[in-house]
């Protein structure tokens, strides 16, 4: 049932009981708190919590025993689709955990043994073993909804407070939200549902519900300088999602069409410089060597308009029209090139196999020791899209480690080199070549790196 059918309508209009209260008592049964716990060990001894070599060696404290193991809980929430025991959540929720607890609404509590995740998507599908019939959700249909929608989030809040399935209401704010970065755990495809309705710490994978009383989005992040609700929260569209949870149910993985270019959005100034009549569609900066799209004919320039039978209205549609894509199958990609439409077809590769042959690729590339304390990646229009950054050719640096030299410099991570004594950076290799020909240096080596879209000169003394 779309939204603008309620069955609520009446009611609503004639004084009796709100509609919510409705939707929430069906809802409410399949909405469980999710407890992830994770152990890590400590670098400090147990009994002497300073990790200061000279006090460890006057106190006679072993470097290696006794290490003290650090435990660290997420608490969220999560909704149950199907009665044999599936939950969907999100994947920030339950990353690196060593043990998940999931506590249903009848207060029973479940070990979740199975667990997939999806990252790129900040999703995950757990598994509990009831030995009966488990409250479901419904899930709806997000390309429904309009801007002013009313909405329902339901979840945990702030859990240590015991304030289980709490229930807010808002209206949908906006649609389409993106671009947002989390660090490195930042979602590749983002197309949110903003919200008013309160999401505070805890509601993490709780259901984003409609007046229709079916699940429309899953609640993720907040805005919040203070770190509670100020009336902006975030969800991932249901739609987005349901082919995803599919795929973590039946496979354990989620399979992504690969294409191999740097699509580009289309402002007004770029579209009067190309002489287009309008603003859709995506322009293609870069096509990566030996991929599908060079293979097919993709060339830098041109301006692609339907993908697979679809118009290309922006960056956000293209990425997640060649996302839903699976490897292997072939579509039709109508470009505008010299002002000329021109059909492609191309046969997608597997963007989780261009991912896995990308990191083989730059291990094998890595030097024995990270120079000056740097570890880099050649940048790529991938690394572009998953950090949210400007793509620049170079090296994008993706960590730092404490107490080296480039710690001690003004250099960031995801600071991108573009060259390091006036050599220019455009390789990882290229990288190493000049890292292995400084590495003895004393004096101060000069970087060139753009961050955040302006460029600028850091000083690195070797330490």
């Amino acid at each position: 049932m779309g939204e603008g059918q309620s069955p609520f309508r009446d009611s609503f209009l004639y004084g009796q009981h709100s509609p919510f209260a409705t939707i929430a008592e069906r809802v409410k049964p399949a909405v469980v708190n999710i407890s992830a716990e994770s152990v890590r060990e400590s670098p400090y001894h147990q009994f002497f919590p300073y990790d200061d070599e000279f006090f460890r060696r006057f106190f006679g404290i072993p470097p290696e025993r006794f290490r003290r193991p650090q435990k660290s809980r997420s608490l969220g929430s999560g909704f149950v689709v199907t009665e044999d025991g599936y939950i969907v959540t999100n994947n920030h929720v339950v990353r690196d955990a060593d043990k998940i607890t999931v506590k249903l609404s009848d207060k029973s509590q479940f070990r979740a043994e199975w667990v997939r995740t999806d990252p790129e998507t900040d999703l995950a599908v757990l598994k509990v073993e009831a030995e009966y019939r488990l409250p479901t959700v419904e899930l709806g249909d997000s390309d429904s909804i309009r801007v002013g929608d009313w909405a329902m989030a339901i979840g945990n809040p702030f859990p240590e407070l015991g304030l289980d399935r709490t229930v807010t209401v808002g209206v949908i704010s906006a649609l389409g939200r993106k671009g947002f970065s989390f660090g490195a755990e930042s979602p590749s495809y983002q197309d949110y549902i903003q919200t008013d309705a309160s999401i505070n710490p805890g509601n993490s994978g709780g259901p984003l519900v409609g007046i229709s009383g079916q699940v429309i989005g899953i609640n993720s992040a907040i805005i919040s300088p203070s770190g509670g609700n100020i009336g902006i929260g975030f969800a991932i569209p249901i739609n987005l999602a349901k082919p995803v949870i599919e795929q973590l149910i039946s496979s354990g993985t989620v399979a992504r069409g690969y294409l191999g270019i740097m699509p580009q959005q289309i402002d007004k100034d770029m579209a009067e410089a190309l002489n287009l009549s309008t603003t859709e569609g995506v322009l293609v900066s870069e096509v990566t060597e030996d991929s599908p799209a060079e293979k097919a004919g993709f060339k830098v320039g041109d301006v692609i308009l339907k993908f697979a039978g679809s118009r290309v209205a922006d960056l956000t549609q293209f990425r997640l029209l060649v996302a839903s894509k699976k490897p292997g199958e072939q579509v039709e990609v109508e470009v505008l090139r010299d002002k000329k439409a021109k059909a492609l077809k191309v046969k997608l590769g597997d963007r989780a196999e261009y991912l896995r042959l990308a990191s083989a690729e730059r291990q094998g590339d890595k030097p024995e020791t990270y120079w000056l304390g740097l570890e880099v990646v050649t940048m790529t229009p991938e690394l572009a899209q998953q950090y949210n950054i400007k793509y620049l050719r170079g090296v994008l640096i993706v960590g730092i480690y404490p107490g080296s030299a480039a710690d001690d410099s003004e250099l960031q991570r995801l600071d991108i080199i573009v060259e390091i004594d006036g050599r220019r950076i455009e390789t990882e290799k290229a990288y190493n070549e000049v890292a292995k020909s400084l590495k003895d240096r004393k004096k101060a080596v000069s970087f060139f790196v753009s961050r955040g879209g302006t460029n600028q000169f850091v000083a690195v003394r070797p330490e």
